[in-house]
């Protein structure tokens, strides 16, 4: 390794931290100066992950999902009763809903077209 590959290294992780501490102190000048406007973009940030975190329609049953010797064993996170064991998820709701019929159930893993049986 030559010298000139050796500085450039060194500038990278100084310019790095120069702007990872420039961003902190403008974060930290911004406020103290303005606390209400910081407060109101914490109040926003936690609406919209509150908002992510309940996608699950309120009539879903949440699914508890266990992975043994590679089968999937469905649970109900509420009542831990067993739903369905599968070879994959969209399988085991599948199978569920089968076996409970009107039910809804719901895990974040499963894509959005197939979230919910």
């Amino acid at each position: 390794m030559d010298i000139s590959t050796i500085i450039w290294i060194m500038a990278v992780v100084a310019a790095y931290y120069y702007g990872k501490h420039k961003a902190l102190w403008t974060f930290s000048t911004n406020l103290s100066r303005d606390p209400d406007k910081m407060i109101a973009m914490m109040q926003k940030i936690k609406e919209i992950n509150e908002n992510i975190d309940n996608e699950m329609p309120e009539d879903a049953i949440p699914l508890e999902i266990e992975r043994v010797n590679g089968y999937i064993y469905a649970y109900s996170k509420t009542t831990g009763e067993f739903l369905a064991q599968a070879h994959d998820i969209e399988q085991a709701v599948r199978i569920a809903s089968q076996r409970f019929p009107g039910k809804t159930f719901w895990h974040p893993e499963l894509k959005k077209d197939t979230q919910t049986a």
